[in-house]
């Protein structure tokens, strides 16, 4: 993350000191995120989220210095809820393969972001809006990236993928093709079948890494080679 994603991402005064004060600044939020989705970011201003909150207007401005500071609390906690989401999914046999756990991760993601598609929406949108807003996508974007990199730098260690490919180029393309597959199927309305959307996603992001998938190690549909 740049400098300037980081005190974008950060912006705004520090978490309240009394459990009172944590409650009003969590009431903020989940009213700001309410007015987001419901009626979008530009259509949505301070004195709106502290009335959906029930609070005063001055108040706001002792938890958050401007909409751009809660925007960016808000799209964190998508971010928190994307990723607990992501690693609720059933547990996995001990040693199964590599592809199993991708494919456990695309699963987990594309159903929280099915969860959360109106917010993940207005995320896409105000990227194009103004820099700090463009700052604020990019740091949502910086955690998946630089998470799956790591992945990818500790699968080459282990020997399982190729060590020419760089991993945080890989983990930006890979991650790009899962995130804008979401964006189209589930913020623009694309039909597409969730389990069978992840079975191709995985298949893909396998065949990226030269990772076999534990799915493919019988014949494809329509291989007649065993055939008589």
């Amino acid at each position: 993350m740049s400098a300037t994603d980081r005190a974008t991402a950060t912006e705004g005064p520090g978490p309240p000191v009394t459990a009172r004060g944590a409650r009003t600044r969590t009431l903020l939020v989940a009213a700001a995120r309410a007015l987001f989705e419901r009626q979008g970011y530009l259509d949505t201003n301070v004195g709106d989220i502290a009335r959906e909150a029930g609070v005063a207007h001055g108040t706001f401005y002792t938890y958050f210095t401007s909409k751009h500071a809660i925007f960016g609390e808000v799209a964190h906690s998508l971010q928190r809820d994307l990723a607990a989401l992501a690693a609720s999914q059933p547990p996995l046999a001990h040693g199964a393969p590599l592809s199993e756990r991708i494919e456990r991760a695309n699963l987990g993601y594309l159903r929280g972001y099915e969860q959360h598609a109106r917010m993940m929406g207005v995320l896409e949108e105000v990227a194009t809006i103004d820099p700090q807003l463009a700052a604020i996508r990019r740091s949502i974007r910086r955690f998946w990236v630089d998470r799956n990199a790591a992945a990818i730098r500790r699968w080459q260690e282990a020997g399982h993928v190729d060590t020419r490919i760089d991993a945080t180029y890989a983990a930006n393309a890979l991650g790009s093709m899962i995130d804008r597959s979401a964006y189209i199927w589930l913020v623009l309305g694309e039909p597409y079948e969730i389990e069978e959307a992840t079975i191709q996603l995985t298949r893909l992001y396998c065949n990226a890494l030269g990772l076999p998938y534990h799915r493919d190690a019988s014949p494809p549909r329509g291989d007649r080679s065993d055939r008589r």
